[in-house]
């Protein structure tokens, strides 16, 4: 009878705590509201944040980041599903094009498109935009980023420029 009753005690406490540590709660930021799982303050679990212009991200979430599987609905009704790194969901045009949406409750969101580089740096992506014939170009940075890449594959560093897929 007494380690029963130990070990309703301990099933209590147990639950007790796991049930304050996870709750559903809205929290607010400079770009976004959160609705959700929150833990020790922070957006964490599963919830949906609702930007400025409208567009919703359902998933999930980790210390006030979006990360996981989750669903984006731009401000158009336009809808990206899929696994979400660190705020950013990296979707394929062609195999040298993609389209980058970052997703930042701070700040909020960015829509970029990044090149895939030649010859030794086809590993490496640089940002572009559309120009006037719709042709995809590299933007003064994606040029910078490139040119610094090149320079440190020349030289055999490796250098970190531009970003991996």
């Amino acid at each position: 009878m007494r380690s029963l009753k130990f070990l309703v005690i301990t099933f209590v406490i147990i639950f007790s705590s796991l049930t304050s540590i996870t709750k559903a709660e809205s929290l607010k930021f400079a770009s976004a509201t959160y609705e959700g799982d929150v833990k020790n303050g922070k957006a964490s679990g599963v919830g949906i944040f609702t930007f400025s212009d409208g567009s919703t991200y359902e998933g999930k979430v980790k210390k006030n980041k979006i990360h996981g599987k989750g669903k984006y609905t731009d401000s158009n009704g336009n809808v990206y599903e899929g696994k979400f790194r660190f705020g950013s969901f990296k979707s394929k045009i062609d195999k040298k094009t993609r389209n980058v949406i970052k997703l930042k409750p701070k700040t909020g969101i960015q829509n970029v498109f990044e090149i895939r580089g030649t010859a030794s740096l086809t590993a490496k992506w640089f940002e572009a935009e559309k120009d006037s014939s719709g042709k995809f170009v590299l933007t003064d940075k994606g040029k910078r980023d490139m040119a610094a890449a090149e320079a440190a594959a020349s030289s055999g560093t490796g250098g970190s420029s531009g970003s991996s897929c």
